[in-house]
């Protein structure tokens, strides 16, 4: 859930580092810091910082110079957020120091073998001291350290006296990209955006070690050899214009042309997948996490609805560990926006293994899983900045809609054209918000489809409003829920499916009698008096979880910049979520 950056090179490194941090720091923003080896006295230097980069930017001396760095933007996993526990952390000798993405499981077993003193919480000052205590030169250090540990990985390493940066992956994204300039890795692509036209990706248990002019890669045996450079002319790497209020508002109001972008991709473009393949699959088993799994709730249920067949779904932090029975004739998909979901990424290793077919839905061109997995399905969100999910959420919907039909069979071209063309995302809800603002006792509610949205729904308040709500089942209510309900409860009630309108209401009376206040989210006119009102545009049922979400997602932004939080950027939480 961190993020790296190293560079090494003849010009001063400091500025490249810092400025990777930066577009590493949606990854986390607890703390952020650099380590560098200073000329001419050769001296090991590190300067860290609690914060977003541009505090550790107003730390750093002007005239600082240095041609070998390393960087890191922390998100807190080992030890609470302070300077003795953001990175790099640096041996007990002074002589090494280490940036770390990831988790060393077995961090306490391994610290009690060691002698020498800890100054921080964090398993990665272990991590740096394991290193110092093996034999052979800095590589092989490295390397017999990496063998010891259990768990996630990938670190950049600097030695006293050693003009190298070395690195290491294991279940952790790491690349590298180099020019006459010098070289530079990182835990993401968007490091190296406007300077490089082409990076190399590292594999598990491999290794790097970067020089001014070089890089070398060696496997785990620490044998030399090649590896494939990708180009990073794919994806969107230009830099943000932010005229909105956020980064939220402005993806929220990025939606329609989202779904237009995939419409297009999907319609008019040709997409590298076999299809008649994949329609034999007899079921489908969707794995993901947070906002993904709720795309995925939505995937499963527009195949049974079109396509007929089989379709389940599991968290992927669960479905790890469960005693999975595992079905030959079935397509197991993996849903991530980045592509670097620790949880997923092990689940969709876990089905390699089994010899088992897979798909991923990743929003990132180059990815792990996208690495792995025998079918890709990408979405066209583009780059999203803030944490809490929005329009890769719809994203992810609407493809897993087109997937769904495309397999069916059924031409909804016009249906979905005409969708993508009228969808619209501002809608005058400031009143309405305004006079729901008081309330801090929340439920979302909706059955079938409009249950997933009450999930998608609760879990945005929950990131940037940090308000407790939940999300549940319509027809729930009444077995526990219920007795929360009283005269300061909201419930966010979501309707959007005909055939239950009546049930809907028979809940709604339910929360009426118990002095609940309703907010009514819905293209229909009900049979009930609400205290609230959404009226939703009126498209197709199957398109309305997209309609819906729309404004639950505005909601969520009015909460969370009322409490005067910053939703972009909210407590506790990383966009890219690649430990477990």
């Amino acid at each position: 859930m961190c993020g790296i950056c190293g560079a090494i090179g003849n010009e001063n490194q400091i500025s490249t580092v810092v400025a990777g941090l930066k577009k590493l720091d949606y990854r986390g923003y607890d703390s952020s810091g650099v380590a560098y080896l200073q000329t001419p006295q050769n001296q090991l230097c590190v300067q860290k910082s609690v914060g977003s980069v541009k505090n550790l930017q107003k730390k750093l001396e002007k005239n600082a110079f240095s041609n070998v760095v390393i960087g890191h933007t922390r998100w807190a996993t080992h030890g609470n957020v302070c300077e003795k526990n953001a990175h790099p952390h640096v041996s007990s000798s002074g002589r090494f120091a280490i940036v770390h993405n990831g988790i060393v499981e077995n961090f306490e077993s391994l610290k009690q073998r060691m002698s020498c003193d800890f100054y921080s919480d964090t398993d990665t000052e272990v991590f740096v001291n394991l290193i110092e205590n093996q034999t052979g030169n800095t590589l092989q250090k490295l390397q017999k350290a990496s063998t010891l540990i259990k768990g996630s990985f990938a670190v950049a390493l600097l030695e006293v006296g050693i003009d190298k940066i070395f690195l290491a992956k294991r279940s952790s994204p790491l690349m590298v990209a180099f020019d006459h300039r010098g070289c530079v890795a990182a835990s993401d692509i968007s490091a190296f955006a406007g300077r490089f036209d082409c990076c190399w990706i590292l594999n598990d248990n491999e290794f790097a070690v970067l020089e001014k002019d070089k890089v070398t890669f060696f496997d785990q045996k620490l044998k030399k050899i090649s590896i494939k450079p990708i180009k990073i002319d794919e994806y969107d790497f230009a830099e943000e214009n932010l005229q909105e209020d956020s980064f939220m508002l402005k993806e929220i109001k990025e939606q329609p042309v989202v779904l237009r972008n995939t419409y297009f991709k999907y319609f008019a473009e040709i997409q590298n997948l076999d299809w008649e393949k994949l329609k034999k699959f007899h079921a489908f088993h969707f794995v993901a996490c947070g906002t993904a799994y709720h795309s995925c709730l939505m995937g499963a249920r527009f195949l049974k609805q079109f396509c007929k067949k089989n379709a389940t779904c599991d968290i992927a932090s669960e479905f790890r560990y469960d005693n999975n029975i595992f079905v030959k004739n079935c397509l197991y998909i993996f849903v991530s926006q980045s592509g670097e979901t620790a949880d997923t990424i092990a689940c969709a290793n876990l089905v390699k293994q089994k010899g088992l077919p897979t798909m991923c839905v990743t929003n990132v061109p180059y990815c792990t899983l996208n690495n792995l997995a025998d079918y890709v399905l990408p979405t066209f969100a583009g780059k999203e900045i803030a944490v809490a999910s929005t329009k890769a959420y719809t994203a992810q919907v609407f493809t897993l809609l087109v997937f769904a039909l495309r397999l069916a069979n059924l031409d909804c071209q016009e249906i979905l054209k005409k969708f993508v063309l009228n969808l619209q995302t501002t809608q005058d809800l400031d009143s309405v918000f305004k006079q729901i603002e008081k309330f801090k006792k929340i439920f979302f509610v909706g059955r079938e489809q409009d249950f997933v949205t009450a999930l998608e729904g609760a879990l945005k308040l929950k990131e940037i409003a940090y308000i407790g709500c939940i999300g549940i089942a319509a027809g729930e209510l009444k077995h526990g829920t219920l007795a929360l309900v009283d005269d300061e409860t909201l419930i966010v009630a979501i309707s959007t499916q005909k055939s239950l309108k009546e049930k809907m209401e028979s809940n709604m009376l339910e929360i009426k009698a118990r002095g609940g206040k309703i907010l009514l989210v819905s293209q229909f006119k009900h049979d009930i008096d609400v205290d609230f009102l959404i009226k939703l545009p009126d498209f197709e049922e199957f398109l309305m979880p997209i309609v819906s979400i729309i404004p639950l997602q505005h909601l969520a932004l009015h909460f969370c910049q009322s409490l005067g939080y910053n939703p972009d950027k909210p407590r506790n939480l990383a966009k890219s979520v690649t430990v477990e």
